[in-house]
C-alpha cells in the first residue's frame, strides 16, 4: 500500500475510532451537566413515579449515585386533581436491584386528612397488583410525622417490608412513638389473601402496651376527634375492609385520656372528666353486627342536671332529687358504668362499687360524690334509642335525626319496632282531615 494511502487510512481510523467517540463522549458529558437536561430527566422520573403510585410527584433534586441507586431531595406527593399535599419527604435514597427494592426516607411527613390516598397507594397500587411486587420491598424511615388539626404524632425507627408469600402478599410495619425509648414497637401487618375465590385484605395492629395517640388519624376518622387531643389507644385492632363494607374488632383494647367535655360537644348537656374506656368485646359490621361490651370509668368531674334528668326519663336511671332553683352542675368523684350492646339491645349497669376506694357504694351506682351515690342504673335491657334520645333530646316521640346522630345510623342495627298488643296495630289518628268532616278538629272561623 502506498504511503499516502496508509496515512489517509490512519487519519480516517483516528477520526472514526478516537476523535468522534471522544467528541461524542465530551458532548454527552457536557449535555448531562446542563440545567435543561437535568430538568428533563427529573420530569421523566416524576411522570414515571406518578403513573406507578397514582399520585402527582414533585421532586426538587435528583442525584444518580450509581447505576442502581438514586437520591431524591424535596419530594412532594400531591392529590392529582386538587393538588393538595398528601405527604412530603426531605430526602429519599432509592436502591433498585434485580432481587430487591429498598428505600430510605429522611423526615417524611403525612397529612392525616390525606391518609385515604396513602392507603390507596399501599393497597390498590401494590397489594392488589402482583406484577409490581414480584421482588420484596424494604423501606426504612426516621421521624415519620403525621399532622392533624388536633396535633401531630411522630414515629421513629419505622421499618416496613412488603413481599410475596404463599397464596398472597404481606406488608409489615414496625415503629415506636417518639419520646418512648423503651418498650416493644407497634406492629402493623396487612395481608392480601389471594387463596380464595375472592381476594381479601386483613389489617392487624398491635400496640404491645404502647399507647398510640388517636389524634394521628383524627382527620381521617372524624370520630377520633370526639375523644379529645390527648386520647390514646392501646391494644389490638383487626380491620377487614372490602369494596362494599368492612368489619372491625377491638376486643381487649382500651382508650385512655378521653376528654368527655369534647365528646359531649354538640349536645345540650355537660359532662367533664378524663375517662378510660376498656372494651371487653368489640365486633362491628355496619348494619348487620354490633356486639360491644366494656366499662367507662372516670375519677372526677362534673355532670349537668339536664343529662341526669334525660337519663332518668329515657334510660330509667334513678337520680337524686335536685335542690329547687339550683341548676348548677353536680360534681362527682367516682363514675363507672358497664355497658353491653348486642344488636339493637342495650344494658347499662353502674359499677362504682367495684372501683378501688368506693367499695361501700351500692351496686348499680353510676355517679357518686363524698361516698354517696346520686345516680343508680336500672337492671334491664332496652333499645339503644333511649340512650341516643337522652344525649340528643328533641321534643317528640321519635329518635331525633341530625348531624350529631347521623353517624349512629351508619353502623348501628335498626331498633326493634314496638310490640303491638294482640298482634294488631292500633289505628293512628289522621294528620290531615277532610274539610267536609268537622268532627275531628275545631273549625277555623273569621274573627
Amino acid at each position: 500500500m502506498h504511503e499516502r494511502t496508509r496515512r489517509a487510512v490512519a487519519r480516517l481510523l483516528f477520526v472514526l475510532v478516537c476523535a468522534l467517540p471522544t467528541t461524542a463522549t465530551a458532548l454527552v458529558v457536557l449535555v448531562t451537566f446542563t440545567p435543561w437536561f437535568s430538568n428533563y430527566r427529573r420530569g421523566r422520573l416524576e411522570q414515571e413515579l406518578s403513573l406507578r403510585i397514582g399520585l402527582a410527584v414533585e421532586i426538587n433534586k435528583v442525584e444518580y449515585l450509581s447505576p442502581g441507586a438514586i437520591r431524591l431531595g424535596g419530594v412532594r406527593l400531591l392529590e392529582p386533581e386538587t393538588r393538595t399535599e398528601v405527604a412530603k419527604v426531605f430526602m429519599i435514597t432509592w436502591v433498585d436491584t434485580d432481587t430487591k427494592l429498598a428505600f430510605r426516607l429522611s423526615q417524611p411527613e403525612i397529612q392525616s386528612s390525606m391518609l385515604p390516598y396513602v392507603w390507596h397507594v399501599i393497597h390498590d397500587r401494590f397489594l392488589c397488583q402482583p406484577e409490581l411486587t414480584i421482588n420484596p420491598v424494604r423501606m426504612a424511615a426516621d421521624d415519620l410525622t403525621i399532622h392533624s388539626r388536633t396535633g401531630s404524632t411522630t414515629l421513629r425507627d419505622v421499618d416496613a417490608f412488603l413481599g410475596p408469600v404463599d397464596g398472597g402478599l404481606v406488608a409489615t410495619i414496625q415503629c415506636v412513638p417518639a419520646g418512648r425509648p423503651d418498650g416493644s414497637p407497634i406492629h402493623i401487618s396487612v395481608v392480601r389473601d389471594r387463596a380464595g375465590t375472592t381476594p381479601a385484605t386483613n389489617l392487624t395492629m398491635k400496640t404491645n402496651e404502647v399507647p398510640l395517640s388517636c389524634s394521628a388519624i383524627a382527620d381521617y376518622f372524624p370520630a377520633m376527634k370526639k375523644l379529645g387531643p390527648d386520647a390514646t389507644f392501646t391494644g389490638t385492632m383487626l380491620w377487614k375492609p372490602s369494596d362494599k363494607d368492612w368489619s372491625l374488632d377491638l376486643g381487649g383494647s382500651y382508650f385512655d385520656n378521653i376528654d368527655m367535655a369534647e365528646f359531649m360537644r354538640g349536645t345540650p348537656h355537660r359532662l367533664t372528666g378524663r375517662m378510660r374506656l376498656r372494651l371487653e368485646r368489640c365486633g362491628i359490621e355496619p348494619g348487620s353486627k354490633f356486639d360491644i361490651a366494656g366499662t367507662l370509668v372516670s375519677e372526677s368531674g362534673f355532670v349537668s342536671q339536664s343529662l341526669l334528668q334525660e337519663l332518668q326519663s329515657h334510660v330509667g336511671f334513678r337520680v337524686a332529687t335536685p335542690v329547687p332553683g339550683d341548676a348548677r352542675d353536680w360534681p362527682y368523684d367516682a363514675m363507672a358504668i358497664r355497658f353491653d350492646l348486642f344488636g339493637p339491645d342495650m344494658s347499662l349497669d353502674g359499677v362504682c362499687h367495684r372501683q378501688r376506694g368506693h367499695e361501700s357504694l351500692s351496686p348499680g351506682t353510676v355517679f357518686a360524690t363524698s361516698g354517696r351515690g346520686f345516680c343508680i342504673s336500672a337492671p334491664l335491657r332496652q333499645s339503644w334509642v333511649g340512650l341516643a334520645r337522652a344525649l340528643w333530646p328533641e321534643q317528640g316521640e321519635l329518635l331525633p335525626v341530625s348531624t350529631q346522630t347521623s353517624w349512629l345510623f351508619s353502623f348501628l342495627p335498626a331498633p326493634k319496632p314496638t310490640a303491638m298488643s294482640g298482634g294488631v296495630a292500633e289505628p293512628q289518628p289522621p294528620r290531615i282531615t277532610d274539610a267536609s268532616d268537622l268532627s275531628g278538629v275545631p273549625t277555623i272561623s273569621q274573627p
